[in-house]
């Protein structure tokens, strides 16, 4: 195996990974912001709960 044929193999994986990046349209983007939204939502419910967790013990917020 050469560096010339591992270097087309790298190539014809990005192309693959673009073609369905591109056939995904807009599925890819609204899936990653609605994960990022979700667990934003999780971290500041859990936030929440530990600072009035934290206040009715009287500990460092």
């Amino acid at each position: 195996m050469t560096s010339t044929s591992v270097f087309f193999g790298i190539g014809h994986f990005v192309q693959w990974v673009l073609k369905a990046w591109e056939a995904a349209k807009w599925s890819a983007p609204v899936v990653i912001i609605a994960v990022l939204l979700f667990g934003m939502g999780y971290w500041l419910a859990k936030e929440r709960t530990l600072t009035r967790k934290a206040k009715e013990r009287g500990d460092f917020i």
